[in-house]
């Protein structure tokens, strides 16, 4: 199909729109891939090539607020995001497909597991963002650390207005250092690992310089991710039913990826096969035998509380 590798995008049934690419291999197994915080769809064109020549058909999404994808100022929700993923997945005529989540969008790819448990097939999450309030300590030191804890205590106790403008007040002060900043300076302050072989990637930079300029333009959809997953949970770990890979951080990262597998063990459901490497890049093979072929990619590392490269 000529137009695999390029943006589309789905009204959903209440008419809001989500944006996506279409790559990979158009009949090939279904993957949804959930990029990390602040990414847009666009990061998925980095898999276009490596899912193409494994036989996967790569869509990836752009969550509300993110480009063309209509931004939701309501109290955000994992779980109505994977019911947006999910209405994706039966548009596109996915029966089964699995679902795949980096970093700040580990969360989002857990609650298309659970939403839609009868189609998805697998779940892989590389280094993903846990309840980073339950799993770090505050930081009185800390100014964001304190400001989003305040944010977040207003959307606990159902501010949303509150929350939302507070998140937007320090997203826009964070984001502020990039805006004037050349491509190459701004690529260099969110990949921020001269250490990564992508770090000197021309086409990996190309790809992160799009991205910037499209969440830039507009922070709905950093801060919505920030609130989603910040705020409490309305997805569980326990709920997954399908096999499912957690490519494990180092640091503060391994605490945030275990989140989405330890509960899981202690089940004793051996059927759902939880797999957990730590600290290493994820292989293009096939460890889970479901269909998953994420390719290439970092060393798995959860992000920083709020914002990582992914």
């Amino acid at each position: 199909m000529a137009d695999y590798g390029l943006d589309a995008n789905l009204v959903l049934p209440d008419g809001r729109v989500l944006e996506y690419r279409k790559g990979g291999d158009p009949n090939g197994r279904p993957l949804i891939f959930h990029p990390g915080t602040p990414a847009s769809r666009l990061l998925g064109h980095w898999g276009h090539e490596p899912a193409a020549a494994s036989g996967v058909r790569l869509v990836s999404v752009s969550r509300p607020g993110y480009g063309g994808s209509t931004p939701v100022t309501s109290a955000p929700s994992l779980l109505a995001t994977g019911r947006d993923t999910a209405a994706l997945a039966a548009g596109l005529g996915m029966r089964e497909y699995a679902v795949l989540g980096v970093s700040g969008g580990g969360p989002f790819a857990l609650a298309t597991a659970v939403a839609d448990a009868d189609a998805v097939r697998a779940l892989a999450v590389v280094g993903g963002v846990g309840p980073w309030r339950l799993l770090d300590e505050p930081k009185a030191e800390d100014r964001e650390d304190r400001e989003y804890r305040d944010y977040l205590a207003q959307l606990d106790d159902g501010d949303v207005a509150g929350a939302w403008a507070g998140v937007r007040s320090t997203a826009e002060r964070e984001m502020s250092v990039l805006r004037p900043l050349d491509d190459d300076a701004r690529v260099d302050a969110i990949l921020d690992d001269p250490a990564s072989p992508l770090f000197h990637d021309d086409a990996y930079r190309a790809l992160w310089a799009e991205n910037m300029a499209v969440v830039l333009d507009g922070l709905d959809g950093y801060v919505f991710d920030n609130l989603a997953w910040g705020g409490t949970w309305d997805v569980d770990p326990h709920d997954v039913v399908a096999p499912t890979v957690v490519w494990d951080g180092d640091g503060e990262g391994a605490r945030g990826g275990r989140w989405y597998a330890v509960d899981r063990r202690e089940t004793g459901d051996s059927d759902r096969r939880v797999v957990i490497e730590s600290g290493v890049r994820p292989p293009v093979s096939d460890p889970a035998g479901d269909g998953l072929a994420p390719g290439h990619g970092e060393r798995a590392r959860a992000p920083r509380r709020r914002a990582r490269a992914c």
